[in-house]
């Protein structure tokens, strides 16, 4: 028997069963891969990406900005390297504290070392979230208002809330120092290589400019210029250097 000739239709209709058993195979593959491109990387991956990829972490803020886990894990670094530096210390660091603003250390003092010594961490904690909020405004400030870069508010939060983890794993990789030198405040700054100066304003101006902090303001910069999609991001960090140098400088100035 001859073959019935085959159909223009007939090869429409074949090709389009063909089509739909392989559709559902594509859909799902098209899915997983949707995804796998809308999920955020957890806080924990995020953080390791600060040190070692801080470019592809940013790019990654620009689509997907998740800031709340950085400011509770920023928060519990800086709470923890103080739960660590014991009662004594904690209280003689608050003793020199009111000495050096010229405050009558009270008799009672010494009845409130533990509670110093938690208070410390509680308010870190809890004032964490807080600095970070206000530094992104700074920030944004600079960057979108006035240079009209693009960003929004939570795009530049994200930002720094990732790059000031330098300056709260600091407080943990410190502590030991601190605690073996009895230096609840010692800190790792420009100061503590400049030995050859003597004492006074150019000495404190130094010893106040923390290089972990620098490091994180770096990585702001580095941040604000991907959120904004810039290739270069030298002039946007002289900006934002300006936050810590000025700081630092009217510390210093204001404690002399």
């Amino acid at each position: 028997m001859a073959a019935e000739p085959v159909t223009g239709a007939q090869h429409l209709s074949a090709k389009n069963k063909l089509e739909g058993s392989e559709s559902p195979y594509m859909n799902t593959v098209g899915d997983e891969h949707t995804d796998q491109e809308a999920k955020s990387p957890g806080v924990f991956t995020r953080y390791f990406q600060v040190f070692f990829s801080p470019d592809l972490l940013f790019q990654e803020l620009r689509t997907r900005p998740d800031y709340v886990g950085a400011l509770l894990l920023g928060g519990a670094l800086s709470a923890a390297g103080l739960v660590v530096i014991p009662s004594d210390l904690a209280l003689a660091t608050f003793r020199e504290a009111l000495q050096a603003q010229g405050q009558a250390v009270p008799p009672e003092l010494e009845n409130f070392g533990t509670v110093i010594r938690f208070a410390g961490p509680v308010a870190a904690f809890v004032l964490w979230p807080l600095g970070m909020a206000f530094f992104a405004g700074l920030v944004m400030l600079f960057f979108a208002i006035l240079l009209g870069h693009e960003g929004t508010y939570r795009q530049y939060l994200a930002v720094v809330a990732h790059a000031q983890l330098i300056v709260a794993t600091a407080a943990i990789l410190l502590a030991p120092l601190r605690i073996f030198t009895e230096d609840a405040q010692l800190l790792l700054s420009v100061g503590t290589f400049a030995t050859f100066l003597e004492p006074g304003y150019l000495l404190r101006f130094l010893s106040l400019l923390n290089l972990f902090g620098l490091w994180a303001w770096v990585l702001v910069a580095l941040g604000a210029a991907r959120i904004g999609r810039k290739r270069s991001w030298v002039g946007g960090l002289i900006f934002v250097l300006m936050i810590p140098v000025t700081t630092a400088a009217v510390v210093a100035l204001l404690s002399g």
